[in-house]
């Protein structure tokens, strides 16, 4: 777990395991909770694997999902990184799956076939002997637990990069202001 403010680096964190996967000769999934945030994950981390690196999710055409999954069973395609469904993605040989932003709701899949994808990474990243890594600053009460029994290592990242400050944030009482709700 890794449990960091925003803006403490939890990302470079992410970039260090994800090469150091695939310096070891294995591939690793990046789960990110919406559909909405996976073009600017892409973006940063195309940057730094290029080609290796392919992206999952429910609006790619057939053609594409056929062509990626052949290139991530090869080993071709070494880094997949999408929501919930990234994760059954065959990256072969697995080394490493990061679930950013473990907390969110979306990871939890309601309709049929029912799954929480932070569960479902868990038991795929034992069954591949392969590292998970979950990043929040505000983790599931389970993740908490899980830690304080030591069934998972946390590290914390207390402090934004470069010690950079918070946003101001200023109170209004929207009573006293006339706004109302």
């Amino acid at each position: 777990l890794i449990h960091g403010v925003a803006a403490a680096g939890k990302t470079e964190v992410y970039r260090r395991a994800i090469e150091t996967a695939l310096e070891s000769g294995r591939g690793a999934i990046l789960l990110v909770p919406e559909i909405g945030l996976t073009p600017q994950m892409e973006d940063l981390f195309r940057r730094w694997f290029g080609a290796a690196l392919e992206v999952w999710h429910s609006h790619i055409a057939d053609g594409d999902r056929w062509r990626i999954w052949r290139r991530a069973r090869s080993g071709e395609c070494r880094l997949v990184i999408g929501p919930r469904s990234a994760l059954f993605v065959p990256v072969t040989p697995l080394g490493l799956i990061v679930v950013d932003e473990e907390h969110d709701a979306s990871y939890k899949q309601d309709s049929a076939p029912h799954y929480h994808a932070r569960d479902v990474a868990w038991e795929k990243a034992r069954l591949h002997g392969a590292t998970l890594l979950l990043g929040s600053a505000t983790p599931s009460l389970e993740t908490l637990q899980a830690a304080r029994e030591g069934r998972v290592e946390s590290l914390a990242l207390p402090r934004r990069v470069d010690d950079r400050p918070f946003p101001a944030v200023r109170l209004i009482d929207t009573r006293k202001a006339g706004w109302y709700i």
